[in-house]
């Protein structure tokens, strides 16, 4: 197990030419907004609040699957109704950039890497995007609407890796969560686990200041200004 510092082996971040990331929980911190919107959608049916088997499940699956694990079946329509209704700009005030997030994707970026993310997250990304001031930073966006099958199924990382042209061992995925981990085994890229020590990674992550710093000391002289 590697955790990410300055000070860390190189050798387990070098050769890399594409950072893909999660958005959920790693490009922002969107749990409360999301608690929020699956938790209006139950109040407003007459269900009772999730527990925490059911926020973990939410956050990190699509908005199709979420509605369909927390809501019975004979109440599903109205569900999918009520969540149509709620403007993600009205959640815009809970979702919060992740620290240092901006200014790993600049150093990234200035350093000639190619960034893409990979998401549960469907027709709302991005905006989601544009709320956070991350827009520009990824090509492609790949979301639960752009594939026929959607997380764990590696088909948005494989997209990814035909677009920028790209072997498995010279991506990084960067996810919190068992469907982003077995995304990338399914791939064969590596994974990178962003502040969740349970998870099988490569590389934990506990802050993107020090991934940027580990990186920084990896790719000597690339993108010095920043």
């Amino acid at each position: 197990m590697a955790i990410a510092n300055p000070m860390m082996n190189p050798r387990l971040l070098e050769g890399l030419k594409t950072v893909v990331f999660d958005n959920d929980g790693v490009l922002i911190d969107s749990y409360e907004a999301n608690m929020r919107y699956y938790g209006t959608i139950l109040e407003q049916l007459g269900l009772p609040p999730m527990d925490d088997a059911q926020r973990y499940f939410v956050h990190s699956r699509t908005h199709d699957e979420a509605v369909r694990h927390i809501v019975p079946p004979e109440l599903l329509k109205r569900a999918f109704e009520i969540g149509s209704g709620i403007s993600q700009a009205d959640l815009a005030p809970w979702f919060k950039r992740s620290d240092g997030i901006r200014e790993f994707l600049e150093w990234l970026r200035a350093a000639g890497f190619n960034l893409a993310v990979n998401t549960s997250r469907g027709s709302s990304m991005q905006l989601v995007l544009k709320l956070t001031d991350l827009e520009g930073f990824f090509h492609p966006v790949v979301t639960s609407c752009d594939v026929a099958e959607p997380k764990p199924h590696p088909e948005g990382l494989f997209r990814i890796m035909r677009t920028h042209g790209v072997r498995p061992d010279e991506v990084a995925y960067i996810g919190d969560s068992i469907v982003d981990q077995k995304a990338a085994q399914a791939s064969g890229v590596r994974f990178w686990a962003y502040r969740d020590m349970g998870l099988q990674a490569d590389v934990h992550i506990d802050s993107f200041w020090s991934i940027r710093a580990a990186m920084q000391r990896c790719y000597k002289g690339l993108a010095s200004a920043y």
